[in-house]
Formats: C-alpha cells, sequence, structure tokens
C-alpha cells in the first residue's frame, strides 16, 4: 500500500471536514432547519411580535402555538383574505390569486406557516 505523507493525511482529513460540514448544512437548509431555528431565536428575542417572518430559503412565518388567529389578521393587513382551512393547511385569496399555505407544529410550542404556492411569493 503508498504511504502518506504527513500533510497528505492533514489535507484529506481538513477536506473530509470541510465536505461533512457542507452536507450537514445543505441538508439543513433544504429541510429549513435554519428556517426554523432563525425564527425561533427572533420569536424568543421579541416576545412582543407573536409573528415573525422567515425567509431563507421559503416565504414563510413562525408564531407561537396558539397565534394561528395573529397569523390570518397579519395575512388580513396584507390584503390577504382567508377562504378555508385545508388539511393542515390554509387557503387565503388576494385579486384572484389563490395561495395554499401549510402549516406544521415544533416542540409543541411554535407554528410553522409556510407558503407553498411558489408563483406567488412576488405577490406576498
Amino acid at each position: 500500500m503508498c504511504q502518506l505523507n504527513d500533510s497528505t493525511k492533514k489535507l484529506i482529513k481538513y477536506t473530509l471536514i470541510v465536505m461533512t460540514i457542507m452536507i450537514i448544512v445543505k441538508a439543513s437548509y433544504e429541510l429549513k432547519w435554519l428556517d426554523v431555528a432563525s425564527g425561533i431565536c427572533k420569536l424568543e428575542s421579541d416576545r412582543n411580535k407573536a409573528i415573525q417572518r422567515i425567509s431563507l430559503k421559503t416565504l414563510a412565518f413562525i408564531g407561537l402555538i396558539d397565534s394561528e388567529e395573529l397569523f390570518k389578521e397579519k395575512l388580513s393587513g396584507m390584503g390577504w383574505h382567508f377562504v378555508k382551512n385545508y388539511g393542515r393547511g390554509m387557503i387565503f385569496e388576494k385579486e384572484g390569486y389563490e395561495i395554499l399555505i401549510t402549516k406544521k407544529n415544533y416542540f409543541n410550542r411554535y407554528l410553522f406557516f409556510e407558503v407553498t404556492t411558489r408563483e406567488i411569493f412576488d405577490v406576498i
């Protein structure tokens, strides 16, 4: 087998560490863990705002567990009208456009609202 010198071993070691970190960050980004974590930090640092807008990858909001009505009021203030609940999502309408917003529960303390209609991001 071929013998590697110490500098080559260190280079391979640091390359693997950097690649592992990049894979973890990419997976977190795709799974929206970074969105949720930053939103939770915003909520906990500013208790006066019950709904926080976060969007690293998608258009999303996060609020405390009892903030669904406040979320509807926030979107109403932005011109969106609540139409109906659709499973774990909510349908809103504005100027003929309809959007579906899904919600997820994190840690039984936070609600994560995400706009799933990609064509509407600019309208919101």
